[in-house]
């Protein structure tokens, strides 16, 4: 598997709260895309998952190497739970939380390239 970039990220679980405490939907708005939000608003651990996705996206901006906004990255889940960047199939994604912190990571590999998958 030949690697493009690789990216990581973290972010403090409770400033993602406070943040959605204080700016509400505005913040989220901001941040993710209609259908992220619609994926995660009504979960029990939605800060949590929110608190993931936003460090994938930046993992993703790391790995990438460019200007994006993170509004221009959209981070799903699959049946199983797996994320992944929307429409991106040569970028892989995990994100793990504990306690205090949501961590992600990203790698991107060459375009059609699929020998690390299955």
């Amino acid at each position: 598997m030949d690697i493009k970039g690789i990216g990581i990220d973290i972010i403090n679980i409770k400033r993602m709260k406070e943040m959605v405490a204080k700016y509400g939907d505005r913040f989220l708005n901001r941040i993710f895309t209609e259908k992220e939000i619609n994926n995660f608003q009504n979960n029990k651990n939605s800060i949590e998952n929110f608190a993931g996705r936003f460090a994938a996206k930046e993992a993703v901006i790391k790995a990438t190497k460019k200007h994006l906004s993170v509004k221009d990255i959209e981070i799903l889940r699959r049946k199983d739970g797996e994320p992944f960047v929307a429409g991106k199939e040569n970028i892989l994604v995990s994100i793990s939380h504990e306690r205090e912190y949501a961590i992600a990571m990203a790698i991107i590999r060459e375009e059609g390239n699929e020998s690390c998958i299955g």
